[in-house]
């Protein structure tokens, strides 16, 4: 049942991420992130409920819940944003190498990672380096190639941190009332983002100039969805990304399966990859399709850690 379960959670995770893009890549980073966490704090409130788990008082934890959530805000406006602009067979991978960062906190903290962990993390720098390679292209045609990386890179950090810091909240608090917190965290946090941009539109409607819109972003190009289509989309990704928390969590459960969930679990990438070349025709260079093979590689084999 555990790699069953870990299986589940790659799929789940795989399949959000291209749910994701389809919806930042229409309304835009902000409006995407709001809807579809506001959906996701749902289903987790509706988890809570139904498993009736108690409320631990313990400042301690709660410390590290509340800084998890920020990394954990800082992680998803990153990987919308990348998902919105960059190319998702490239950004996807990328923003799954919070592998290392996790890793290289647990060496920190302590931990000391066999060699097969540190060969992974060895592929998985050297990937990042042949996938952002772009030999021979002119300026305008690389930097195109490359938009979404910086910030599916800082959001490998955010989510690696934490996913360290998760562990041990985890362990003391369960995973429902943790994930409450964050989700919540995420939803009131692009609520006063959107804030602050309803009042720069109010700015600009009383004559201060708005700032000018790229011609070739997703934003200026993409055109108008129903809405029900939008809440379709959105539903399905706060479904797909509840749907992997808690089949990742259930196969962490078998313990005797717990490095093979995990390792299974972090290839969700994989999915995005393999959906973004089939459904969205994206197409990358040979060097880059063989730095991801490479990122894909070291997550493997960070996250089995044997």
């Amino acid at each position: 049942m555990g790699i069953l379960y870990g299986l589940a959670a790659a799929f789940c995770w795989g399949l959000g991420d291209y749910l994701i893009t389809q919806v930042t890549r229409r309304v835009g980073t902000s409006r995407a992130l709001a809807g579809i966490q506001c959906l996701s704090l749902l289903m987790w409130i509706g988890l809570l409920l139904a498993q009736r788990d108690a409320l631990i008082r313990d400042t301690g934890l709660w410390t590290w819940a509340l800084a998890a959530g920020v990394c954990h805000v800082l992680g998803l406006l990153l990987t919308y944003r990348a998902f919105e602009i960059g190319s998702l067979a490239l950004v996807s991978p990328l923003a799954s190498g919070f592998a290392i960062v996790t890793a290289l906190l647990a060496w920190f903290s302590g931990e000391r990672p066999g060699a097969t962990a540190l060969w992974g993390a060895v592929l998985l720098c050297v990937g990042v380096v042949v996938a952002a390679y772009s030999p021979g292209t002119p300026q305008e045609s690389t930097k195109k190639s490359l938009a979404g990386v910086p910030e599916a890179l800082g959001s490998a950090l955010a989510f690696g941190i934490m996913f360290w810091m998760f562990n041990r909240v985890e362990a003391g608090l369960g995973t429902a009332w943790p994930l409450v917190l964050l989700k919540a965290m995420a939803f009131g946090s692009v609520l006063l983002s959107l804030a602050v941009q309803k009042n720069k539109t109010a700015a600009v409607s009383a004559g201060v100039a708005a700032p000018p819109v790229e011609a070739d972003s997703p934003a200026a190009t993409a055109a108008p969805s129903p809405r029900r289509t939008l809440g379709m989309l959105a539903l399905g990704a706060a479904a797909a990304d509840t749907a992997a928390w808690v089949a990742f969590n259930k196969g962490l459960a078998t313990k005797e399966y717990t490095a093979v969930v995990t390792a299974l679990a972090s290839l969700f990438s994989v999915v995005t990859v393999l959906l973004a070349w089939a459904l969205l025709r994206e197409r990358l260079a040979a060097n880059q399709w063989a730095g991801v093979v490479l990122i894909l590689l070291g997550i493997l084999l960070v996250s089995v850690k044997a």
